[in-house]
């Protein structure tokens, strides 16, 4: 039986099941710091190193008795698995530094992505939360894609919000997308989330959404389209009363409008075929990009 079955107030999404229902244990309030996924991320090369390390060095008498060249290769791939880390890791670094990133930077950060249920799974043995690891990553995403998002893409800039924004704020988010001349999308779901990126094909993304909502969303659909998530603030828990920053959701879009030149209504695209505003259940595709 689902844990939301015992939540009579509100229907949780499914990143949220088996929520306990506790607001006051709840985090609902998370601001981190990109270094904290990076001091995981480290931490858990760490862990697996020394794993590897001493295997190597428990069996290596016998990998010698079996030949030199074997006992030689096993140490050979914990260098270069240590030397391949550094590159990957020291890559995203130098692209929080510098502000400059490059095709290695990218696709670390997809991967990690990709590997965020590791991530964790050993951040919860350090007493983080999936969620304070999950800003963190965000944090990082948005940075990468603030960086290398190419000027003049054609296309109009898509909003996404999930259902559980309070009344208040969806407003205030139609009222500003309006304004600013974006799109504005309340996905019930974050497979109609999806499908409505898929027919909209948009020029760029502003996801709202819970940290976890976030990296699933990301992680599908973050290496066809630039992204930016902005995570709600949760008073009450998960999946109900939800609220963001709204002077955060205005700066993501004048990132993408003013300084990157992502258009809306007034230029062409008649290609996207995109309805605006809120909109209705769009029809189901296959593609995401």
């Amino acid at each position: 039986m689902k844990m939301e079955t015992h939540i009579t107030d509100r229907k949780l999404g499914h990143e949220w099941y088996g929520w306990d229902g506790n607001v006051d244990t709840h985090e609902g309030f998370i601001e981190e710091p990109k270094r904290l996924f990076l001091g995981i991320v480290a931490f858990t090369f760490g862990l697996i190193f020394c794993a590897a390390a001493l295997l190597v060095w428990g069996f290596y008498p016998r990998l010698v008795s079996i030949s030199p060249i074997v006992a030689a290769g096993s140490i050979g791939l914990l260098v270069a698995f240590a030397g391949a880390f550094a590159i990957w890791f020291g890559a995203v670094g130098l692209m929080l530094a510098t502000h400059k990133s490059n095709a290695l930077s990218e696709a670390a950060v997809m991967h990690f992505m990709k590997l965020f249920d590791l991530f964790a799974t050993v951040s919860a043995r350090c007493g983080i939360s999936k969620d304070r690891l999950g800003y963190s990553l965000i944090e990082i995403h948005n940075e990468l894609t603030r960086i290398r998002m190419a000027k003049g893409r054609d296309g109009r800039l898509l909003v996404l919000s999930p259902r559980c924004l309070d009344r208040e704020t969806a407003d205030q988010i139609r009222t500003m997308t309006s304004e600013m001349d974006c799109d504005f999308y309340m996905a019930p779901t974050g497979a109609q989330a999806r499908q409505k990126v898929a027919q909209a094909k948009p020029a760029a993304i502003i996801g709202i959404a819970c940290e976890r909502d976030l990296i699933t969303g990301i992680r599908d659909v973050g290496s066809y389209f630039p992204v930016l998530g902005i995570t709600n603030k949760r008073p009450i828990g998960p999946c109900k009363g939800a609220f963001i920053d709204m002077d955060e959701l205005r700066s993501g879009i004048d990132v993408f409008m003013t300084r990157y030149g992502v258009g809306g209504r007034n230029q062409d695209n008649a290609s996207t075929g995109a309805p605006e505003g809120e909109g209705t259940t769009p029809e189901p595709l296959t593609a995401a990009s």
